[in-house]
């Protein structure tokens, strides 16, 4: 387990003032990487062994608005390793209060032939600690029924990181600025998305939403290589 404080930034939020959910992955992402770093883990030296992580799926809850200037105290729970998945665990807290928490799946991958590595073949201990509190379920899938309207963009260079791909905390940006409804209106109250695929620089990614009683699902389908980048479930607060 790693805890640190964080203050939530202005860029950190959206028009309404509260948080984006990319901005939150962006902590996350440092709080994990710095977590495994203390073992040994570093970006550095897991390169050099052709390693690194890759997100599979999340899950984020929001339980009390988080606002700028906000002083958080942020925690990770490497909590289980199952089959060839690692699970982390992130819990954002204001005092004695539970603002948000967050589930992860990752896995490891040969960086140069993208390939899934065993957890045994990982040269650095992760020690597992259970969260403090229960992370909520996590969907094994995400059922799209239908499409409501579509959207094409492409990946800009500024959205790429030091895997040469699409990072992940893109993805819920994505979703959000061409949301079919105001989610500066309608706050997020959940939202849980399952990668499956990269994208790369330049891919052309077409997002494909179905709007539902109380937010929306959509899917993500790369154009260029013909196959699904990701699939997600955003549920919003209409109250």
């Amino acid at each position: 387990m790693k805890e640190t404080q964080i203050k939530i930034c202005s860029y950190d939020v959206l028009p309404n003032g509260k948080i984006k959910p990319s901005a939150l992955q962006k902590y996350f992402q440092e709080i994990a990487l710095e977590d495994i770093s203390d073992h040994g883990g570093s970006y550095q030296n897991m390169r050099s062994n052709s390693m690194v992580f890759v997100l599979t799926k999340l899950r984020i809850d929001f339980y009390k608005d988080i606002l700028a200037s906000d002083v958080l105290t942020l925690k990770t729970f490497p909590y289980k390793v199952e089959g060839v998945t690692f699970f982390r665990a992130f819990e954002l807290w204001k005092g004695e209060t539970l603002v948000c928490n967050a589930d992860s799946r990752w896995v490891l991958i040969n960086y140069n032939t993208r390939t899934i590595l065993r957890p045994t073949e990982l040269p650095y201990p992760i020690p597992q600690n259970q969260p403090s509190v229960q992370p909520n379920e996590m969907p094994r899938r995400i059922a799209q029924t239908e499409i409501a309207h579509t959207v094409s963009r492409k990946v800009l260079l500024t959205e790429t990181d030091e895997n040469q791909h699409l990072n992940n905390c893109c993805y819920s940006d994505y979703l959000l600025d061409h949301a079919p409804m105001d989610v500066c209106q309608a706050p997020l109250k959940a939202m849980c998305i399952i990668f499956e695929r990269e994208a790369l620089l330049h891919d052309e990614i077409e997002l494909r939403y179905q709007t539902i009683v109380d937010g929306f699902i959509a899917t993500a389908w790369n154009k260029t290589k013909e196959n699904r980048c990701f699939q997600a479930i955003f549920t919003l607060d209409f109250s």
